[in-house]
């Protein structure tokens, strides 16, 4: 599916450090909602494919490494030639279209975890499985 991508939003990113013994989690969601375009410079393109919004809220907490990382990432992007609703799209085209943004909250995790504890800490999110630490 061709797509025009929009810039990627950090809504929110928080750091916390822990206690040793907290329980290891994972909560990363994807969503995805039709928008309409607010910029006076793309009204008019929906003619071309519709438009979504793609959230990713998380809140993660790291085992043996005493840390958690919550926040909110989202981008909007245009299906070009797709006027279908989200929940119509093929669930690899979803994981395509969310990848970016889940690797972005890996990348701000490790480039954080740099400077707050000295070495990087770098999260490997799957799909349908539980974050890798290193």
């Amino acid at each position: 599916m061709e797509t025009k991508k929009f810039p990627i939003v950090v809504n929110s990113f928080h750091y916390d450090l822990l206690q040793k013994g907290d329980q290891p989690s994972q909560d990363v969601q994807v969503a995805m909602r039709k928008v309409q375009p607010t910029d006076e410079r793309l009204k008019g393109t929906e003619k071309d494919g519709a438009f979504f919004e793609i959230m990713v809220p998380f809140d993660v907490t790291v085992e043996d490494n005493g840390f958690k990382v919550s926040g909110s990432i989202s981008r909007v992007v245009q299906t070009l030639g797709y006027e279908g609703e989200a929940s119509e799209l093929p669930p690899d085209e979803l994981e395509k279209l969310s990848r970016p943004l889940v690797e972005y909250i890996e990348t701000l995790t490790y480039q954080v975890t740099a400077v707050a504890l000295n070495e990087g800490v770098s999260l490997n999110f799957q799909a349908s499985g539980e974050p890798e630490s290193k």
